[in-house]
């Protein structure tokens, strides 16, 4: 493992209040990047194409890692054993996700970016899922369909990646939430929950519950006391408020009209 290698953590945002939350449990100490207003494919190519970095862990603004040093001992094996990507198998792990299992659902990865970039050279966006290219078939325990090109935009990259680069394949579980995903690492170490559903935060209440006790789950596992910050309460405050004064007048409106 070289030591000199440049790692970044990525994370392709459209809540603060989430990023913030997310950040302040991914504790390595490398650079991190937010994006935001990117679209899915897009942001695959901007993270491979950063020459600043050599490898990066891309993680979702809803992940919350609950224990860093596995995540610590998850990249040092992807970069000892020279994996070019690492995730979660898009289909056959756990319910919610049965689509292929050769795309890693970008939710969390390891990518090694300094290889991508030559690998990239030869890119295919239009090729096919080769089924043969999966190996570890004692992960598929649910649905999922190796047919499946996808309609996520980032599904031609993800295919051509599992088609042709040194990938592995994390297990997961379901939550006992019965939504968040449980990811684990090369040793089956859970190290992150997955909430999905960031779109929903502080506009759904049964979401956003989901979401907040996830993050106080996560920072228990690590011994974090996060203090959320002046600004991102009253933004949360402010957007629940909105949303609970829109709901209350679709109600009146939907009244007036019976009537």
């Amino acid at each position: 493992m070289n030591d000199s290698e440049r790692i970044k953590i990525y994370t392709r945002s459209m809540n603060r209040v989430l990023y913030h939350k997310s950040m302040a449990l991914c504790t390595l100490h490398y650079r991190k990047e937010r994006l935001v207003g990117t679209t899915a494919d897009g942001y695959l190519m901007q993270v491979i194409g950063d020459t600043e970095a050599d490898w990066v862990i891309n993680i979702d603004e809803d992940a919350f890692v609950s224990d860093i040093d596995a995540l610590k001992r998850l990249l040092a094996y992807c970069r000892e054993n020279g994996y070019l990507n690492c995730g979660m198998p898009d289909g056959g792990v756990v319910h919610l996700r049965d689509g292929n299992p050769l795309v890693t659902n970008p939710y969390f990865n390891i990518f090694c970016t300094k290889a991508l970039r030559e690998e990239i050279k030869h890119l295919d966006l239009g090729e096919k899922p080769q089924e043969e290219c999966f190996t570890q078939r004692d992960l598929l325990v649910d649905d999922h369909n190796f047919q499946n090109t996808g309609e996520e935009p980032y599904y031609p990259m993800l295919i051509w990646m599992g088609n042709h680069c040194k990938t592995l394949y994390l297990n997961a579980f379901t939550h006992p939430d019965g939504e968040s995903t449980v990811l684990c690492n090369h040793l089956g170490e859970p190290f992150l929950i997955h909430t999905w559903y960031s779109r929903f935060y502080n506009n759904d209440r049964f979401h956003t519950r989901r979401i907040n006790q996830a993050f106080k789950e996560a920072c228990t596992k690590q011994g974090v006391n996060y203090r959320s910050p002046l600004g991102d309460t009253m933004e949360s405050l402010v957007a629940r408020s909105r949303n609970a004064l829109m709901k209350c007048l679709v109600a009146t409106k939907k009244a007036l009209i019976k009537k």
